[in-house]
Formats: C-alpha cells, structure tokens, sequence
C-alpha cells in the first residue's frame, strides 16, 4: 500500500480565512513524533473524486528526470531539497500533498 503525506497548512490557512475544513473526512494517520499527517494514495484519491480536488496541491518531491518520466497529473514539482525554500510559494488555502517514491 502506497502512503503519501499530506501536511495541512492549518495555521496559515486558519489567520488567512481560508475555506479548508481540517476535519474534513479524511482516511489518515497522524505521526505526532515527526509532525506529518499520512494519507494513504487509495484513501486521497477517493476524497478528492468526492467534490475536494480543489483543496489540495499536490507536490512531487522526486528529480526533474522522474517527474518527466510518469507524474500525478497536475503535481507540482519541488525536489526534496528545495522544499524549505519553496514553502512560501504554497497556496495558504490548501492542503500541501507531498510524494515521492
């Protein structure tokens, strides 16, 4: 089973006004250690086919060559080590879905 992890801009999206529900029903497990919210790709698949494709931003974390070769239509790409500097380009009102494999 394929996981990916799914970070809630909650904070942000919370002092922008933004219309993401964070309880919105969302099969997950939460890693408190680490601070990361896990999705499973079958269970994020179903809850964006339900009416919430428009609340998430999906982020490849891969290089330029993977993500040419086969990708999540409409993914970003923002490899792994640019991720802290490309934070503040994430929309505030969305849930940030990175994945990698």
């Amino acid at each position: 089973m394929r996981t990916l992890t799914l970070i809630p801009i909650a904070a942000a999206v919370l002092a922008c006004g933004g219309t993401i529900d964070p309880n919105a029903p969302l099969e997950s497990h939460r890693d408190e250690e680490r601070g990361v919210t896990f999705v499973t790709a079958e269970a994020l698949h179903d809850w964006m086919e339900a009416g919430h494709a428009d609340e998430v931003v999906i982020i490849d974390n891969r290089n330029l060559f993977t993500f040419e070769q086969q990708r999540i239509a409409g993914a970003r790409l923002i490899p792994t080590d640019d991720v802290q500097s490309s934070l503040g380009s994430l929309p505030l009102n969305k849930w940030a879905v990175f994945y990698c494999t």
